[in-house]
């Protein structure tokens, strides 16, 4: 079954953390309110044991090679065999693409808040 990840940069995505995590993982830049909606996510976890969100450290301008092979990196560690990322609140730029694809994702597709990125 093909696995999909929620990669979000938005530093408030407090109000829609909930609803996307119960229906996959959530990887989450850590500001203030949402380290806040992570912690609430993770008190749900414990009626809902699937929800999974994770805190990363955004970096200060847009995501670098490095940032993304990073967090790709750890992406690909904790949740094995994802097929689809989708980020939230940030573009596909030349350097996420190519990262992307270096890392086996070869479909992509712009949304009006961020990109999908798939391996098939």
């Amino acid at each position: 079954m093909p696995s999909n990840v929620a990669i979000v940069f938005v530093p408030d995505y407090s109000q829609k953390l909930e609803k996307v995590a119960f229906h996959t993982p959530v990887w989450l830049a850590d500001t203030p309110a949402n380290h806040e909606a992570a912690e609430r996510a993770w008190h749900s976890a414990i009626e809902w044991p699937h929800i999974s969100v994770t805190l990363f450290r955004p970096p200060a301008g847009p995501p670098s090679r490095d940032d993304w092979h990073t967090l790709l990196a750890e992406v690909s560690i904790r949740e094995r065999n994802t097929d689809a990322i989708e980020v939230v609140g940030t573009e596909l730029t030349p350097v996420a693409r190519a990262t992307f694809t270096s890392a086996g994702y070869t479909r992509f597709e712009e949304t009006a808040t961020g990109f999908k990125a798939r391996k098939w």
